[in-house]
């Protein structure tokens, strides 16, 4: 079966949190799996009588792994996680495919603020460790395609808010800032620059709120396997 990597953002405690509840199921793994060979008595078998044993251990333990009754490995664990996540959120419908022009686009999804990135406002983020986990091929598609999808109307009112209000002041003045040199045009252009009100800052965070990524949902996940 083919696999799709990520690498999310954690806290460091929860990535902790996690390692145990890997290392408790691996424990359960090998318990369960000293009880399979017991049962059909592989330390008294040869030949072909034991390659058969040993097929149908693997077929059950692959089985429960499957059901997520047995999860000794992070991705295990994860995936597991994460199929529940999707269903509590409804988000285990039949979704059409990421058009292709959107389809492994680098950078930040659109819309994503702050507390996608663990920060409040302008304080450090809380995500300083980072996880690698491989989700099954399908699982993964899953997970991309229902998060593009769930969050497809807030990306679209986003553009709309940056269409009528532009990079406003803060983010012109700023980004001359980082190019080096704040020169008038820059204090000219930040000078004009539309100012949106109250409300239409408003909006546009309630709009960043329905923005849903692919480390929202492993996040989420992260924290069911670890209560």
């Amino acid at each position: 079966m083919s696999v799709m990597p990520f690498v999310v953002a954690l806290e460091p405690a929860s990535l902790a949190a996690l390692n145990e509840v890997v290392k408790a199921g691996r424990k359960a793994e090998q318990t369960y799996l000293t009880a399979l060979r017991k049962t059909y008595g592989i330390a008294g078998l040869r030949g072909k009588a034991l390659s058969v044993a040993r097929a149908e251990i693997r077929k059950e333990m692959r089985r429960l792994r499957e059901l997520g009754q047995l999860a000794g490995t992070r991705d295990l664990v994860v995936a597991r996680e994460v199929r529940a996540e999707l269903a509590r959120r409804g988000m285990n419908q039949e979704y059409a495919p990421i058009p292709a022009e959107d389809a492994g686009t680098p950078g930040r999804r659109v819309g994503t603020g702050p507390r996608h990135y663990g920060r409040v406002a302008d304080e450090p983020t809380r995500l300083t460790s980072r996880m690698y986990v491989k989700l099954p091929g399908p699982l993964a598609e899953q997970l991309t395609r229902g998060c593009y999808w769930t969050s497809a109307p807030a990306v679209t009112a986003l553009w709309e808010w940056q269409d009528r209000w532009g990079d406003g002041p803060e983010v012109i003045f700023r980004e001359a800032q980082r190019s080096g040199a704040v020169t008038l045009l820059h204090l000219w252009a930040a000078a004009l620059a539309p100012r949106p009100d109250a409300d239409a800052i408003l909006k546009k965070s309630e709009l960043q709120e329905q923005i849903v990524t692919t480390g929202d949902i492993i996040r989420a996940a992260v924290q069911r396997a670890t209560l």
